[in-house]
């Protein structure tokens, strides 16, 4: 082979062999700046604008949708000279079908037919991302290319489902370390301890759901004997509940030294919350009164669950009062319920509505009538042994079901002084 032959021979193949170098070259610039990119934290969104971009300018695509699963489903994170319709159908192909790199056939379903090649992401056996790209350029090196597609869209995948699973860790953990802090403040603002004397006795029962309770009881007893219970339950959960409930229990001990009539209490209490909350949150809330020396009881129910009232032969639900706290400006109607009570011991249940939502296996629930049936049979029990029965009741009815809300239960046992 003279000189000019050997030219002629060598030269074609030193510009391929430079041309494929500069190819490999640009794909080492494309994964590393991809990978400074992920180090640095870049957003997802410019992930996929930087790795698209290089698909077209390096690769030669000119077609491409980019899918990828998201908490709420699959998105369309990226496309190119194509609409993403039918995306639950066309997601329902792909799953089905392509579980491995591979090219679109004739026979392909008609949602695939603007394609010519799919990349799947699995992790483990899910699916993370589909990539499907079409109108490639012509090129003699074309499983190079291929291998390389299939190497920076797992590197970019992979990289944004870390970061999603990254950035669902860190929202767990600020969540929980919320749930612990409103756990903190709901134990703080429960008391205690309750009073166990000769003529009056408390005792109480509380399960919050999931560690945090948006239910609130309290009490609070008077230099000439007389004392007020409360109950209330606020709505919603986590911290924003905790603090109104913090915030309410501060202004109903405030509210207890300046208003002797609960409704002017109950007005002043609705008020706050409104002030407070821009009417966004409401509290049902119950309120009552012993006054020792007239031996009488006043009370205000807003739109809680009637505590049941029971004296010898007498019982009754206390149910008047007015609406729910928190929902108007100003409460009209606000009745006090009034009981005068005899030389017998008075038996009062006060409870939350995760008392009544409670079921058991068959569906059944929890409701009135057994607690006036449970309370009228053990009325003769203190309140620490009435509310120790009671819990082992709600164990034994509930079975294998879960506590479906807070329970708070406040019993009450009153005897005249004779």
């Amino acid at each position: 082979m003279n000189d000019r032959s050997l030219a002629g021979y060598m030269y074609p193949q030193l510009e391929r062999l430079e041309k494929e170098l500069e190819s490999k070259q640009n794909q080492l610039n494309c994964l590393m700046r991809i990978t400074q990119a992920i180090n640095a934290n870049m957003a997802a969104s410019e992930l996929f604008d930087m790795y698209s971009q290089f698909l077209q300018t390096e690769l030669g695509v000119k077609r491409l949708a980019v899918l990828f699963r998201e908490k709420e489903g699959w998105v369309c994170k990226k496309a190119i000279r194509y609409k993403a319709d039918h995306m639950d159908e066309l997601v329902r192909v792909l799953v089905t079908k392509y579980k491995d790199f591979g090219k679109v056939g004739e026979l392909s379903h008609e949602l695939m037919k603007p394609f010519e090649l799919v990349i799947p992401v699995f992790h483990k056996e899910d699916p993370l991302a589909y990539v499907l790209i079409g109108d490639l350029e012509e090129s003699n090196e074309a499983y190079d290319r291929f291998k390389f597609m299939i190497t920076i869209t797992n590197v970019v995948a992979v990289a944004i489902e870390n970061k999603r699973l990254f950035n669902q860790q860190i929202k767990q953990e600020a969540y929980n370390k919320e749930l612990e802090l409103a756990k903190n403040v709901q134990q703080m603002l429960i008391p205690s301890s309750l009073p166990k004397e000769e003529h009056f006795e408390l005792s109480s029962i509380y399960r919050p759901h999931s560690n945090i309770g948006g239910d609130y009881f309290d009490y609070c007893k008077f230099d000439d004997g007389s004392f007020v219970i409360c109950m209330a339950d606020v709505s919603g959960k986590g911290i924003p509940a905790a603090l109104l409930m913090a915030n309410f229990q501060a202004t109903l001990r405030s509210a207890l030294r300046i208003y002797d009539q609960l409704d002017d209490l109950v007005q002043h209490l609705n008020k706050t919350i409104v002030d407070t909350t821009k009417s966004e949150r409401i509290i049902t809330f119950f309120i009552l009164k012993y006054d020792k020396g007239k031996n009488v009881i006043n009370y205000v129910n807003a739109g809680h669950n009637p505590p049941i009232y029971i004296s010898g032969d007498q019982k009754r639900w206390l149910k008047d009062g007015c609406t729910i706290l928190g929902a108007e400006d100003h409460l009209e109607n606000i009745t006090v319920g009034e009981v005068e009570m005899d030389d017998e011991e008075t038996f009062i249940v006060l409870y939350t509505d995760g008392l009544t939502d409670l079921r058991d296996g068959s569906g059944a629930y929890f409701d009135e009538d057994m607690i006036s049936d449970f309370a009228c049979s053990h009325r003769n029990d203190s309140a620490t042994n009435f509310n120790k029965k009671l819990l082992e009741e709600l164990e034994k009815f509930k079975g294998k079901q879960a506590y479906p809300d807070d329970i708070a239960v406040l019993t009450a046992k009153i005897k005249p002084s004779k």
